[in-house]
């Protein structure tokens, strides 16, 4: 069912032993659950905020831009700062905007959203230019549920046009040949794969060959392996009291996955993508009841950089899919 909340528009998804809970605002991943064992860790929506982005949406950037500004094709934009223990603008600019229900949700039967047999969701968001980003963007989530493969998730962004500059003091977007120029663009998303009991118990499983190290702003110092490090996850190991917040890559080409293990029958969470770069956090600021799995499409600080960078031309779109089940 569907329930209006802090949160926006709540909306149950339901396949065989697969329960999901989904919040417009940010598009975000309340609860995930299959047979009641939580595969996330999950919020309770209707009396509070997610802590530390649980489950949102990230995009039009994932992580961090350092010191909250960019430049981008010689131009200079200034992004507001929300995360002012480093200086930077974190996670992009829909994580906390609420998305409309659209078109296409609900299972193939034509079931509505929100009725008991639902299984898919659709929300979408106009995200408007700014003086931070002179790109509107076409932004749309689908949440599926499946009795068999889990939750599915697509996040599509098109380009829908360009503000440039026609005064003096106006920020736009670069111009190139009377053209403007594409948009910047990279996505994440932010659940917290958990086994329902304390991280440091569970078994991680990571197929990533190089980390990318941070200063004490956490902006990007460099590359490295992880051969003989604490940060080698590739063989699926106990956590114990090991604390990572970092991006990895160096990953398998296509779809790889992650593993957490651990907790009741020694079941795993498994999360999958076909993306360079992926974040894992230990979840210190929510007790380390699990680890955040932040698949993302480009590093932190890549608006600055351009490593990875998706550009959208105007009319242009990327299409995001990730997907999160439970093997016994």
């Amino acid at each position: 069912m569907n329930h209006p909340s802090l949160n926006g528009e709540l909306i149950d998804l339901r396949a065989g032993d697969y329960q999901a809970r989904i919040a417009t605002a940010g598009a975000t991943l309340v609860h995930l659950r299959r047979q009641g064992r939580d595969l996330v860790i999950p919020f309770d929506a209707e009396e509070s905020l997610p802590g530390a982005w649980q489950g949102k949406t990230l995009a039009p950037w994932p992580n961090r831009i350092a010191g909250s500004c960019y430049t981008y094709r010689g131009v200079d934009y200034l992004v507001p700062c929300n995360e002012p223990e480093t200086g930077a603008a974190l996670h992009g600019l829909v994580g906390w905007t609420n998305f409309a229900v659209g078109s296409g949700s609900g299972p193939d039967d034509g079931a509505a959203a929100g009725s008991a047999s639902a299984s898919a969701v659709v929300l979408t968001l106009g995200l408007p230019a700014s003086y931070a980003y002179p790109w509107a963007l076409e932004v749309t989530v689908r949440y599926e549920l499946d009795a068999r493969t889990g939750l599915t998730v697509t996040t599509t962004a098109t380009n829908a046009g360009a503000a440039v500059s026609r005064s003096v003091g106006v920020v736009g977007a670069p111009v190139e040949g009377g053209d403007p120029a594409p948009a910047p663009y990279g996505v994440s998303c932010h659940p917290y794969l958990t086994r329902s009991v304390p991280l440091d118990e569970c078994s991680l499983q990571v197929p990533a060959r190089r980390i990318l190290d941070v200063d004490s702003r956490m902006a990007p110092a460099g590359e490295r392996d992880v051969t003989g490090t604490e940060c080698d996850w590739r063989a699926g190991r106990l956590v114990g009291a090991t604390a990572t917040d970092n991006a990895y890559t160096g990953l398998p080409e296509g779809e790889w996955q992650v593993r957490l293990t651990g907790g009741e029958g020694e079941r795993s969470v498994v999360m999958s993508a076909a993306v360079p770069w992926v974040q894992v956090y230990s979840g210190e600021h929510l007790g380390r009841r699990g680890v955040a799995v932040e698949p993302m499409t480009c590093p932190p600080n890549a608006f600055n950089t351009g490593q990875d960078l998706i550009t959208l031309a105007v009319g242009q779109s990327h299409s995001f899919t990730w997907r999160l089940w439970e093997e016994d």
